[in-house]
């Protein structure tokens, strides 16, 4: 079912497409997006009511900025243009935001609502859906890439088609991105959006979650520090939920304490006076304070060759005589106050969350050197001499500090810089990045970046986060990003083929019907790498007993034959293919020779493959085992193939 003014999508949309519901005041519909191997697109991602900046946004608990005539100017420029642009930072209330002027905006009748998840080479306006009675939120921070001069002037244009459509987009964008000469163009269209006041939003987060015998304790001065700096959105949710999970108000300064990232602590831990009596020096202790962040839990002897790592690298000799000469472990890890338990070595466990506050504090106070501090912390998780279960709390501790700071250039260098052994562990960080309400946007379009790149790691890497439990959760974004890492792979490599067999058991209907889009739209395309793409994803999946059922399942269906069939004759063609293709029949000879109910669909389907004459050299080495010995299953399908052409010919004749 195609909702009323969907229709313009039908030339730019392939026919393979993934259905889901939404529901909303318009009733029930159902609206698709197709799985694409090249161009650019967008799927559109439900917003529904149990979306929780959907929640948020309802009359009654949403709270209006704390400048009130932001967001009545931002509806103002939504109505008159279609289009608005909220600028502010992550973490500022601007999607919930957006979803309130959207509901606000709409019809009598009301919107559906989508989140748009682009997937582009360059942000465009071509591949944005203009459906009717819709509201749209499109979130451009993160831009890996500058987008086009005409950028924002199409993006005014695309506002005023969609009105015309009776719908609305509502674009979040952050200030150190929206800038420049394209961003010039949008200067009618943008607001500056404010975070709402912390209190009022503490409140109402409390009273939602069932909390409303908390709400007095917001009047207790050991908050007041809190109101008076007015933390963002973000900081203020987060705050509700440290008040929500506390089990008694005596609890109100550790909660104070640890809201503010342990400030004061840490403050301590780093300024006490050192080099006394054979103590360690202030940066010995600092340091050392560091290194156990980084690795809280970790071994003793990590921890130690951590903090001298860093020290190296801060310029201090750390020769066998500098070492020697300098305080003991035992003495280091003293002054840093960290606290041995068996070989293991922990901050104080009684302030929850203080390694990672101690690792904030690093990056934020000494924002000059952080090329140096993640070169450091990335080196210690990438070392092969540290315990990979201790390469992993560093690995973890550094997705934590980029989620929370909304850092990209941890994640690159995650991605960079563990390889090899410690690559597993760039897949567990980037994994789970990947689904992160902010930074996995930026995290998919990295690995859609990678996938295309010449860099074997890179692709491997890709291969690997879209086999796994990425893959099986965004089954559709991982089948892209697999089809375009297989331009770069050798046919059939066992890591692609794999990856597609997961894929596969996860939702048969979306891959079948996916590969049959791709070698229907590519198969037979004279670019050698986007023919690669399409083809060695079709063999990659043919390569397993899953992908090969489903194959033969969708072979039922003429055109999804046809499809199948010229992609065999495609590989058998390609020289660097066909050894691996070989490999493929092979194992379909082993499974089906013997296979009574399954071995005449098999050899008539082969048969087709290998009708023209010129594709039976290939069939040769096929044919024709150890000791000269003919193979029946292969001289049947000899036989099929052979009379096959015949009857082809014979109306031509």
């Amino acid at each position: 079912m195609t909702p009323q003014g969907h229709e313009d999508l039908a030339d730019t949309q392939p026919p393979t497409t993934t259905s889901f519901h939404q529901s909303g005041p318009n009733g029930v519909q159902a609206y698709k997006y197709s799985v694409h191997l090249h161009g650019d697109y967008v799927h559109p991602l439900p917003i529904d009511d149990l979306d929780s900046a959907y929640q948020a946004s309802e009359d009654g608990r949403f709270v209006d900025p704390r400048e009130p005539s932001c967001l009545p100017d931002a509806a103002k420029v939504l109505e008159e243009h279609g289009v608005v642009v909220l600028c502010s930072p992550a973490g500022s209330g601007r999607r919930t935001a957006a979803v309130r002027l959207l509901r606000r905006a709409a019809a009598p009748q009301g919107l559906a609502l989508f989140d748009l998840e682009p997937e582009w080479s360059k942000p465009g306006t071509k591949c944005l859906p203009t459906w009717s009675a819709t509201g749209y939120v499109l979130d451009l921070s993160d831009l890996p890439d500058e987008p086009p001069t005409r950028f924002g002037q199409d993006l005014v244009h695309h506002g005023l088609t969609l009105r015309e459509q009776g719908s609305f987009l509502v674009v979040l964008a952050t200030p150190g991105d929206w800038q420049g000469q394209w961003a010039d163009a949008t200067g009618n269209i943008t607001v500056q959006l404010e975070s709402p006041s912390a209190r009022p939003l503490v409140e109402g987060e409390l009273m939602a979650h069932g909390h409303s015998d908390r709400v007095s304790w917001l009047m207790d001065e050991k908050l007041s520090p809190i109101w008076v700096t007015d933390p963002p959105a973000r900081e203020a949710s987060r705050l509700a939920g440290l008040l929500g999970t506390a089990t008694g108000r005596e609890q109100l300064k550790e909660i104070v304490d640890r809201f503010g990232d342990w400030h004061t602590k840490v403050e301590t831990l780093l300024n006490k006076r050192g080099g006394v009596d054979g103590g360690p020096s202030l940066l010995s202790t600092r340091v050392t304070v560091w290194a156990g962040a980084l690795l809280d839990g970790g071994r003793q002897g990590s921890l130690v060759r951590a903090s001298d790592d860093l020290l190296a690298s801060l310029g201090q000799a750390r020769g066998p005589a500098d070492v020697l000469a300098d305080a003991t472990s035992s003495r280091r890890l003293k002054a840093a106050e960290i606290v041995p338990v068996g070989d293991r070595a922990y901050h104080d466990r009684s302030c929850k969350g203080l390694p990672a506050a101690i690792l904030r504090h690093l990056w934020d106070e000494f924002p000059t050197q952080h090329d140096l501090l993640t070169k450091w912390a990335i080196g210690v998780a990438a070392n092969r001499s540290v315990p990979e279960d201790d390469a992993r709390l560093a690995s973890e501790a550094l997705l934590h500090l980029a989620v929370r700071r909304h850092d990209r250039n941890v994640l690159d260098a995650l991605a960079k810089e563990l390889t090899g052994p410690r690559r597993a562990l760039a897949v567990e960080v980037l994994t789970k990045a990947a689904t992160d309400a902010e930074l996995g946007r930026y995290v998919r379009d990295r690995l859609l970046q990678w996938a295309e790149s010449n860099k074997p790691e890179r692709i491997d890497l890709v291969v690997d986060i879209c086999g796994g439990p990425w893959g099986l959760q965004q089954t559709a974004l991982a089948l892209t990003r697999l089809g375009k890492a297989a331009g770069g792979m050798a046919f059939a490599a066992e890591k692609l083929v794999d990856a597609f067999r997961t894929l596969v058991r996860q939702d048969p209907g979306l891959v079948g019907k996916t590969v049959v889009q791709w070698l229907a739209k590519h198969g037979a395309e004279a670019s050698d790498k986007t023919r690669q793409h399409a083809l060695g994803s079709f063999l990659a999946i043919v390569s397993s007993d899953e992908g090969t059922d489903l194959v033969l399942a969708s072979a039922h269906d003429t055109d999804s034959r046809e499809c199948f069939v010229r992609a065999w004759q495609a590989l058998l063609s390609t020289n660097d293919a066909v050894d691996a293709v070989l490999c493929q029949l092979t194992q379909w000879q082993v499974r089906f020779e013997n296979d009574a109910d399954h071995s005449d669909a098999v050899i008539a389907l082969l048969a087709e493959v290998f009708a023209p004459p010129r594709l039976r050299l290939r069939l040769d080495r096929l044919l024709v085992g150890e000791g000269a010995v003919v193979r029946p299953f292969w001289r049947d399908i000899l036989g099929h193939a052979m009379r096959l052409y015949d009857d082809q010919k014979a109306p031509e004749a």
